[in-house]
């Protein structure tokens, strides 16, 4: 990368200067007019150097090696050194792009290579519903921007079939007198687990005796009763195949479902083994982890009953997740900020457990929820958002504004929303609004698709498959340069997507591009510019949409010919 070697260039600067062990920041700035690449080292040297940083900046540019990559470096006040990279180098970039050799620079969180991605997190008898559906549109593009940087990435997701919920699900059944064989389509059946979950709460919360029975239904479940068994195996298949169809639906796959119940008997005996070595310890008939010590929360691993609780099974776990996949640089778990405390004590107990093969290597990725007009959702009142149904609402409203056909129509609606949690930092509370996020004149997928589509109605009008061997970089306008700026910094917005498990800074980038590339479009002729000008202009079309397909590919968002 260009950047790393103006670095280079700037530590051996520093060298010549008497200066070393600084860190050198180098950044785009903000405004593109104002060059490719600034650094504020100068103003960092004051105290060192006993000089004003304009004055070091100064120094510094006169000692730096000549380098055919720059075209021009500025001294902007008070202190700021800003690089213009070279056009012929913007250019040849352009043509990598259109050719589809990105290059992406690498980025790796350890030597192995290999992180696991653990992400959407459903729970059997449940609905998947809008949180599921930020998750997995996050987690599938943190997957997505691992591997364009070199990374082996593990797709996980731990799906919960055991607990209290389940048991609230199957005696709303067995209360309901319903025959469910009755149900015919996957559809009727995971509408009625949804109600039946929604009757057994009710009842759990209202009647002693629905309670006690639901407890008692909780412990056949641990205890693989053959009383329960089969309504319980029978209504999980339902489940899973329900998720398996929302994954295809939002374009994601796992290489491995971990299940709740596998995990709980060994997370019971790594609990129990704990209890022994004096990492966890007893208290009021339950088995915890005292937290205090550490600066953490006391929290429960084996309840008074006797069942491990998240925190038990966790440590199940983590134990076969690090087993099946060799040695793993990081896991990431993709969960909502309720689970700080929980995962805190449990990586420190895990720790605890053995530091070399668990410390520093799993990390909390936090989303925020997904809140409407009338609050955070709840499935237990039975108002939740279900995924499906809102990308069905999202499909119709485009199916309205757009007149096309029901392939691209749903191509678009699974962009829409995805897009629409993906636009925001993971640490924000969103607001989905259906109108906004099919907007083709706001930050919104149709809009970035629409650019898309433009560009190849462009170039598919001019019908060839241009090498590009000529191109003047005297002719440049500061219009199209500052368009090939922006396509040059794609790589280096990629990169500090995968080092923060940002996807956002992509989604703003593709967001500024588009806008940028349709008022280039407005103020400049492409297919009728002179010739010189025509060659140039369709270059950056060719690579404005080579970006925005593969950025959005990035975000785990498929893209249209037609719109």
């Amino acid at each position: 990368m260009i950047k790393n070697k103006i670095i280079k260039n700037l530590q051996t600067t520093l060298k010549k200067l008497g200066v070393e062990g600084v860190d050198v920041d180098l950044q785009p700035p903000t405004n593109l007019d104002f060059g490719d690449y600034s650094t504020s080292i100068a103003l960092k040297l004051t105290k060192v150097l006993k000089k004003n940083p304009l004055e070091i900046a100064e120094m510094i540019k006169k000692e730096l090696s000549k380098s055919e990559l720059i075209d021009q470096i500025d001294i902007i006040k008070p202190g700021f050194i800003n690089f213009r990279i070279s056009k012929k180098y913007l250019i040849k970039k352009a043509i990598s792009i259109y050719k589809n050799e990105f290059g992406f620079p690498e980025y790796f969180l350890g030597k192995n290579k290999k992180v696991m991605v653990e992400f959407a997190h459903p729970n059997t008898h449940k609905l998947f519903h809008i949180g599921h559906f930020r998750n997995i549109s996050t987690g599938e593009s943190i997957v997505r921007i691992l591997e364009a940087v070199g990374n082996k990435v593990i797709r996980a997701n731990y799906q919960g079939d055991v607990g209290l919920h389940i048991a609230k699900c199957l005696y709303g059944i067995n209360s309901s007198s319903f025959d469910i064989k009755k149900l015919n389509s996957l559809k009727e059946k995971i509408e009625f687990i949804g109600k039946m979950y929604t009757a057994g709460t009710k009842a759990y919360e209202e009647d002693p005796e629905a309670k006690e029975e639901i407890l008692k239904i909780n412990k056949m479940i641990y205890d693989n009763d053959p009383e329960i068994m089969p309504l319980w195996s029978e209504t999980k298949k339902w489940s899973l195949e329900y998720f398996n169809e929302v994954y295809k639906r939002v374009y994601s796959y796992f290489d491995r479902l971990f299940l709740e119940n596998e995990v709980t008997k060994r997370g019971l005996e790594i609990s129990k083994e704990l209890l022994e070595k004096g990492i966890l310890e007893k208290s009021e008939g339950a088995i915890v982890f005292n937290g205090k010590k550490y600066g953490l929360d006391t929290r429960v691993f084996i309840n008074s009953l006797g069942f491990p609780t998240y925190e038990g099974k966790e440590m199940g776990l983590a134990e076969i997740e690090f087993k099946e996949f060799g040695e793993l640089d990081k896991i990431i778990h993709i969960v909502t900020p309720e689970q700080t405390s929980f995962f805190k004590v449990t990586f420190k107990v895990e720790e605890l457990i053995n530091e070399k093969k668990y410390k520093g290597k799993q990390f909390h990725l936090i989303y925020e929820w997904v809140k409407l007009k009338e609050g955070k959702m709840s499935s237990r009142e039975g108002n939740i958002i279900e995924a499906n149904w809102l990308i069905d609402q999202i499909k119709e409203k485009i199916l309205k504004n757009f007149k096309c056909d029901q392939e691209t129509a749903e191509i678009l609606a699974v962009a829409a929303a995805k897009y629409s949690f993906l636009k925001n930092s993971t640490k924000t509370i969103i607001h989905f609004d259906i109108d906004e996020s099919v907007a083709v004149d706001g930050n919104s997928a149709p809009y970035l698709i629409y650019t898309y589509v433009r560009c190849q109605s462009i170039l598919n009008k001019e019908n060839n498959n241009l090498d590009y061997p000529q191109i003047g970089e005297k002719t440049i306008s500061d219009d199209e340069l500052r368009l090939i700026r922006k396509i040059y910094q794609f790589n280096t917005i990629v990169l500090k997507a995968a080092q923060d498990y940002s996807p956002n800074f992509i989604a703003t980038y593709l967001y500024e591009l588009a806008s940028q590339y349709n008022l280039f479009y407005q103020k400049n002729p492409i297919l009728k510019a002179e010739n010189n000008k025509k060659e140039l202009r369709l270059l950056i079309t060719h690579a404005t949409a080579k970006t925005i397909k593969k950025g959005l590919e990035l975000l785990g968002i498929k893209t249209v010919e037609k719109m």
